[in-house]
C-alpha cells in the first residue's frame, strides 16, 4: 500500500465511529489537497470497508437471483433514462431488501442525501421552495407520476 503523501493525523469512521489513524483509510493516488496531501477517498475506515464490503457481496448474490441485472438500455428504476452501462443494484441498508436497479448518478445522489425517505422529503421541500409550490402542488405532482 502506498503511503506517500498521506497526512500525518486522525479521522472519524463514518461507520463504527472509532477514531483512527489516517493510514487505516483511502486516499486517492492522483488528487491532492490544496497543501500537497492526497485526497482521502471517503471516511470508512479498512475494518468497515472490508465488512461493508462482504455484506453487500452476500446481498447481491441473494437479490440477482430473484431480481436479475435488466438488460443494457433499459430504463433505471428511479429516472427512467435508459442505462448503457454500470447498473447499481438498490437496497434497503437496514434489510437488506431489494427496491430497484439504477443508474450510477441516481444511486450517487440517493446515497449524497442519506439514502432515507426523510431526506427525499427533505431535499423535495428544498426544491419546491424555489419554484413557489407548496404541499397540495408536490402531491398533484406525485399523483399524476
Amino acid at each position: 500500500k502506498d503511503t506517500s503523501n498521506i497526512p500525518p493525523g486522525t479521522c472519524v469512521c463514518s461507520v463504527c465511529g472509532e477514531e483512527k489513524d489516517n493510514l487505516d483509510f483511502l486516499f486517492y493516488k492522483t488528487r491532492f489537497t490544496q497543501d500537497g496531501y492526497r485526497l482521502r477517498t471517503n471516511t470508512n475506515c479498512s475494518n468497515c470497508r472490508k465488512r461493508l464490503r462482504r455484506e453487500l457481496r452476500e446481498v447481491r448474490k441473494k437479490i440477482i437471483k430473484s431480481h436479475p441485472e435488466p438488460s443494457i438500455g433499459s430504463p433505471c428504476d428511479l429516472c427512467n433514462r435508459p442505462v448503457h452501462k454500470n447498473w447499481q443494484l438498490d437496497h434497503c441498508h437496514e434489510t437488506g431488501k431489494f427496491r430497484g436497479w439504477l443508474c450510477k448518478g441516481c444511486n450517487t445522489g440517493l446515497g449524497g442525501i442519506g439514502d432515507t425517505l426523510e431526506s427525499v422529503i427533505n431535499a423535495l421541500k428544498y426544491l419546491s421552495k424555489f419554484k413557489n409550490l407548496d404541499i397540495e402542488d408536490i402531491l398533484k405532482i406525485i399523483k399524476n407520476n
